[in-house]
């Protein structure tokens, strides 16, 4: 804050005793900063854009037949890029229910192509596991939501 009141102060003294260069050097700032402004604008659009078109979404149990990985994840890659990494959360709730039964954080290293699927069977947290809860449903008896949190996109090569 101390730097921001001497900073004005500054700038105050110096339209004083310099007011036609010190109105350029302000304006000039202000192109820049807008300039870098938009610049940011429109890589996070760009991202955002590229983001809201990986879909996920989860059958639950169907289709795996493995205990050890109950629940089903389907990736979908909608962007004109190439997908190196998806982070995302996979949630369980009861039927009838909108409170979250079991959640957890999930990691896929695997390379998506523009337009393409991934789908796999994923294991749950044994430490957060479904045992533990009080009510021992069974992963088949949960509905399953998928949630995606980040994408990292190939870099342009």
């Amino acid at each position: 804050m101390i730097l921001l009141i001497v900073g004005v102060a500054m700038i105050v003294g110096f339209f004083l005793f310099f007011p036609k260069p010190t109105l350029i050097a302000l304006a000039a700032l202000v192109i820049v900063g807008a300039g870098i402004a938009i610049f940011f604008y429109v890589q996070q659009a760009d991202q955002d854009g590229s983001l809201a078109s990986i879909k996920a979404s989860s059958t639950g149990t169907q289709s795996c037949t493995d205990p050890g990985k109950p629940i089903f994840v389907q990736l979908a890659n909608g962007s004109g890029k190439q997908v190196d990494v998806v982070r995302f959360r996979l949630v369980a709730r009861r039927p009838g229910f909108s409170v979250e039964y079991y959640s957890d954080y999930l990691t896929s290293y695997k390379i998506i192509a523009p337009g393409a699927t991934y789908g796999d069977c994923w294991a749950l947290n044994q430490y957060r596991g479904l045992q533990t809860l009080p009510e021992k449903l069974g992963p088949q008896q949960l509905d399953w939501s998928v949630e995606i949190i980040s994408v990292e996109f190939a870099r342009d090569r």
